[in-house]
């Protein structure tokens, strides 16, 4: 075998293994909605008007932690983590659908006040985040 022939195996070996290790499978059907729902409990728990109880402060603590800990299961179900694909802009802009979405929500605490905001703004950011899941991972299979 001829240098050429032995870096052209080579070249087409990693191009393999780039191929493999981006195909990973799809998200599991529970990840859009559960991390929809974690963020909205944790974060309306926290920062609501009831986090001054210990009792309601660790209970939004531990479910912030349950949200970090199943991206850290998903993240890893293809056993490697590679970057998304697409322009910074894009990736970025669909990364802040649900910031924006969060910020619009709390202001329903203008007209009803600090507990409406917080639920309002939790709800809202979780039903994005669990959309923009979705399109991702769809995206993604496409």
């Amino acid at each position: 075998m001829t240098e050429n022939e032995a870096a052209f195996d080579a070249l087409r070996l990693a191009q393999d293994a780039r191929r493999a290790a981006r195909a990973r499978p799809p998200l599991p059907a529970w990840f859009a909605p559960a991390r929809g729902l974690l963020f909205a409990a944790g974060f309306a728990l926290v920062t609501g008007p009831w986090n001054q109880h210990n009792g309601v402060l660790f209970a939004g603590m531990a479910i912030m932690m349950a949200f970090l800990g199943i991206h850290a299961v998903v993240v890893n179900r293809g056993g490697v983590v590679v970057l998304p694909e697409g322009p910074v802009g894009g990736r970025i802009l669909r990364q802040l659908v649900p910031a924006v979405v969060y910020g619009l929500g709390w202001l329903a605490a203008i007209p009803f006040g600090q507990a409406a905001g917080a639920v309002a703004s939790a709800v809202l950011c979780g039903v994005a985040l669990a959309a923009v899941t979705v399109w991702e991972d769809r995206r993604a299979a496409a």
